[in-house]
């Protein structure tokens, strides 16, 4: 039930739309102000997925091609396919931060922890405000048994964002389990 909440979790984060403007894209600096003052669920849920789908679009038709058919293979959890997808929309453009992040999601599935903490690096070399590899280095270390990492990271995704619902929670109980293992 946790492996299908947690994948759940990181489906909603990640695989929101595919549209070429990526992290770089200059809306992003306004869509994220207004994230921050919005106190209107609806237009929460828009930003959100608005700069989710910034983030998604590639910098011309084949990385595009490479999103759509990782995200596919993604959604239909065929791992193995959609991180090939992956391997080849880094290597074309390694600059790609959504690239990136979604190589991180499927080695995460994969239990390929480090390697994800890895990619999910180099997003926030590209993209420092990503929320969801922000959720997602959370998700890693909790797997790997750091919790002290985890909460560092969810603290940070919640700083990017603060309508991440699900975060608040996750920390709190971290909290407690470091408050308890320290005394």
């Amino acid at each position: 039930m946790k492996q299908f909440a947690v994948f759940l979790m990181l489906s909603v984060i990640t695989l929101s739309s595919v549209a070429a403007a990526d992290q770089r894209d200059a809306r992003l600096g306004e869509l994220f102000s207004r994230l921050h003052r919005s106190e209107d669920i609806r237009e929460i849920a828009h930003l959100q997925a608005y700069i989710w789908s910034i983030w998604s679009e590639g910098a011309d038709k084949k990385s595009s091609a490479w999103m759509y058919d990782g995200l596919l293979a993604l959604r239909g959890k065929r791992f193995n396919i959609a991180l090939q997808r992956f391997d080849e929309l880094v290597n074309y453009d390694p600059d790609f931060a959504e690239g990136w992040n979604k190589r991180a999601t499927v080695l995460y599935f994969l239990g390929r922890f480090e390697e994800s903490i890895a990619d999910i690096q180099k997003v926030l070399v590209l993209e420092k405000r990503h929320f969801g590899a922000l959720s997602g280095l959370g998700l890693c270390y909790e797997a790997l048994g750091d919790e002290e990492a985890a909460l560092e990271a969810y603290q940070r995704a919640l700083q990017m964002n603060p309508h991440l619902q699900f975060l608040p929670g996750k920390i709190e109980r971290l909290r407690k389990n470091i408050r308890r293992r320290n005394i």
